[in-house]
């Protein structure tokens, strides 16, 4: 017996792949306009990025961007009485927080990766950083390669932590790696000499080191070990939404506010970290380059 397929089957079989296909993908906007709010995530101890301020208040380079993005959701979905959430994330389960709608944002120090691509997507870069290492003055240490029986900290689930692995896996360096769960605790085992040196983004470094007891007493140890653009994460497959957060950063770029806000958190204090030229590039050509 054979079965008919009317052309009416057939539409209604269309709408249902298409209503289907619809929910798979993100609708952030729909979400905050049900809610009414806009939940930005910020990270702890990511400073001079995203932290807590004054025991109560995220505060930092990302977070001010991200106010900017909210600016922008609040202007152009016409919502006036918009408020913002503050969530605080760590590295380990901020990729989850974007993916399960936790968080809108995540306003933190988080390097654009392939592997990070196929869950989240990023935002124009907001920020170039380096890896580094660095260490206590008195330590004489001069570069990674010489630091054979050595301690070294990282931060879990972070970009720093593979590229550093992979580099003692690959040139075969007796070094030994600690874990932390986060930038403080990391740098925290290396001012307390509980490990030789720290690993991490510059610009992370230089923060955590401007708030110690006494800056003076650190230096980084050799050459970069990677270039990490940052980002801002949001949800994959939601173009609309993308595309407000990509306006607000535009805006801040082709205006020059991002320079205020880069000197801002960048240049004043013990330590000033000039803008490179790969910022300075991405300012004038915004992209979305990711590192494998």
């Amino acid at each position: 017996m054979s079965i008919g397929f009317s052309p009416r089957h057939g539409i209604v079989v269309l709408l249902a792949a298409l209503a289907f296909f619809a929910s798979a993908h993100a609708d952030t906007i729909a979400k905050i306009r049900k809610s009414g709010e806009f939940v930005l995530g910020h990270r702890e101890s990511s400073s001079p990025f995203s932290f807590i301020s004054d025991g109560t208040s995220a505060a930092g380079y990302s977070v001010d961007i991200c106010m900017r993005i909210f600016d922008q959701v609040k202007e152009d979905l016409k919502m006036r009485d918009l408020k913002v959430k503050f969530v605080a994330v760590k590295p380990a389960d901020r990729i989850g927080a974007v993916k399960d709608g936790r968080i809108d944002v995540e306003c933190g120090s988080t390097t654009n990766t392939a592997a990070r691509q196929k869950d989240v997507a990023f935002s124009y870069t907001t920020f170039v950083a380096g890896a580094r290492v660095l260490a206590k003055k008195s330590a004489n240490l001069e570069d990674i390669e010489k630091m054979s029986g050595k301690s070294v900290v990282v931060t879990e689930k972070t970009t720093t932590e593979r590229v550093i692995t992979q580099m003692i896996r690959e040139r075969n360096i007796n070094i030994k790696l600690v874990s932390a769960k986060d930038h403080a605790e990391a740098f925290s085992k290396m001012e307390s000499g509980a490990v030789d040196a720290v690993a991490n983004d510059d610009a992370l470094l230089l923060g955590l080191a401007a708030k110690s007891k006494d800056p003076a007493v650190f230096g980084f140890v050799g050459k970069f070990l990677s270039v990490e653009p940052y980002g801002i994460m949001l949800r994959k497959d939601d173009p609309a939404f993308a595309a407000i957060v990509d306006k607000a950063i535009g805006k801040l770029f082709a205006s020059g506010e991002i320079m205020k806000i880069y000197a801002k958190w960048f240049e004043s204090g013990t330590f000033k970290l000039p803008m490179n030229q790969y910022m300075k590039e991405n300012v004038r050509l915004p992209n979305k380059y990711g590192v494998q």
